[in-house]
């Protein structure tokens, strides 16, 4: 399915008759969980678990960290000193009128037992008294993905403007939205992205039919054919690499 949409692509390109609709290339989001309102609530580190179900969420824009476990337990602190071990466990320990929260993330694979999503760190919280362990991640990562980010290099070869309208392949990523835009450096694309702290998922996505011909031609298809897998990521410093099978597939730069 995969080969013969991106064949009708290719035909339309060589028509070479621009338009403004979008053509429909089919490619399933994969079972990532889905951050976007932790995100877009600016929670930095997230816990849960079952058995009691119960929650945690910790927000340094709002200055506070907020746990619930049904009524009984339901605490919102402000964010104490977080104190962090030699082997990555981290801790944070607060007392207040309303009670008291203790809670340690060791760095560990955690599978939710409902969900069944993989998270990374084993998280245990008491709260007066009371023991509640379950899974937890850091968004930090993951946050860093909201941008725009342009294209710089593709299989170890360096990428420069081209297409009708000279343009670079770009990508702006809104996980709050779960949406990403941009450009394969010839068309407009448009689709849906999810991400964790590994890995990254475009699809179903959309593009304009605007002629692609040659060199350009060949490598929208190339491009637009890689990011319709899952791909490994890693973002630091203001740019973005995508990685495949462990090898660098593409890296792209922060947009200034």
């Amino acid at each position: 399915m995969r080969t013969v949409l991106f064949g009708i692509l290719f035909l339309v390109a060589a028509c070479r008759r621009p338009s403004t609709q979008f053509a429909s290339m089919l490619s399933p989001i994969s079972e990532l969980a889905d951050y976007s309102r932790y995100l877009k609530s600016g929670d930095e580190l997230v816990a849960l678990g079952n058995d009691p179900a119960w929650s945690l969420r910790i927000n340094p824009s709002k200055g506070n960290m907020v746990f619930k476990a049904g009524k009984e337990d339901s605490l919102t602190m402000s964010i104490p000193e977080r104190q962090t071990d030699s082997d990555g466990v981290f801790r944070y320990n607060t007392k207040a009128e309303s009670g008291s929260l203790n809670v340690v993330f060791r760095p560990d694979s955690c599978v939710d037992a409902v969900s069944k999503q993989r998270y990374d760190y084993r998280v245990q919280v008491d709260v007066g008294g009371k023991n509640y362990v379950g899974c937890g991640v850091s968004l930090q990562k993951v946050a860093l993905l909201q941008d725009i980010w342009v294209l710089t290099d593709f299989q170890g070869r360096s990428i420069k403007a081209g297409g009708p309208r000279n343009e670079v392949p770009r990508l702006e990523i809104s996980l709050t939205e779960g949406r990403v835009t941009g450009t394969t450096g010839c068309n407009q694309l448009s689709g849906t992205v999810k991400a964790d702290t590994r890995q990254i998922q475009f699809g179903p996505m959309a593009m304009t039919k605007m002629a692609c011909v040659g060199e350009v031609g060949t490598f929208e298809n190339t491009f637009l054919n890689a990011l319709v897998q899952p791909l490994a990521y890693q973002v630091a410093e203001g740019k973005l690499t995508f990685l495949q099978n462990g090898k660098q597939l593409m890296t792209f730069k922060k947009v200034d």
